[in-house]
């Protein structure tokens, strides 16, 4: 007998949980449900004690959005249904990246669609796709611009416009935010660099990443001023794309 797959549901809205774990008993003999979550919080939490195969992921979430869950993860080992019922610029996005998503109400032969696909697919360049994801919607205006940064206690929700500049500290990403604040994340700064939007943020050294939006000044000794006396160096193989970039603006 094939061992059947971890699925795990992500939706903050009672019947639309009881309708798809209906839905996936019925029709869908890969899945056993192990679980259910209601928000970004509670899904980080199950995800890490059941170790899903599959989460069927709301995007409208109450603590925030479905997104925010997966930058929370360095190692994505599981394969994501998204699900939706409004969010133009997520479905958008979904299509360009060929991402699996189900639209609300939940239709039986769609799911059964997504589940055979998303079982049979495989597993090379699934995390790359995550991430062009992510960057898509973090670059659509429609998106709530807010990031979620995971820390040895857990997670702090930030708002991008606060973000003034990152910088690595070995492993880790240092944020330096409006009103003097400091967060500092476990993850490091490659991976801000996929998820960070680019029409706002800019990596300029091996070491920084700045929002363009704080930048004040540039001097001859190569650093980048910005608001509340922060400073960022620019690295020789940035210089063009930064100055044409703020030349822009």
């Amino acid at each position: 007998m094939t061992k059947k797959l971890k699925g795990l549901i992500v939706d903050d809205e009672q019947p639309s949980r009881e309708l798809l774990n209906n839905y996936i008993i019925e029709y869908c003999d890969q899945i056993e449900v192990v679980g259910t979550a209601t928000s970004v919080k509670s899904a980080y939490k199950s995800i890490l004690r059941l170790k899903p195969d599959i989460v069927f992921l709301d995007i409208e979430l109450t603590d925030g959005k479905g997104f925010e869950l997966l930058t929370m993860f360095e190692k994505i080992d599981f394969r994501i249904i998204f699900i939706t019922a409004h969010s133009e610029y997520a479905i958008k996005a979904f299509r360009v990246n060929a991402a699996d998503y189900l639209l609300k109400p939940v239709k039986v032969v769609e799911l059964k669609s997504a589940v055979e696909k998303i079982v049979s697919a495989s597993a090379t360049g699934y995390e790359d796709k995550l991430a062009s994801i992510l960057k898509s919607i973090n670059e659509s205006k429609a998106y709530q611009p807010t990031l979620v940064v995971p820390n040895l206690k857990g997670f702090e929700v930030l708002r991008l416009n606060e973000i003034i500049l990152c910088k690595a500290d070995g492993y880790c990403t240092n944020f330096y935010l409006e009103g003097s604040k400091k967060i500092i994340s476990s993850r490091n700064l490659k991976q801000y660099e996929a998820i960070l939007p680019g029409d706002e943020f800019l990596r300029v050294h091996n070491s920084y990443i700045i929002n363009l939006n704080h930048v004040t000044g540039y001097n001859r000794q190569g650093e980048i001023l910005l608001i509340e006396n922060q400073k960022a160096f620019l690295g020789d193989s940035f210089r063009s794309i930064f100055l044409s970039r703020f030349s822009r603006k």
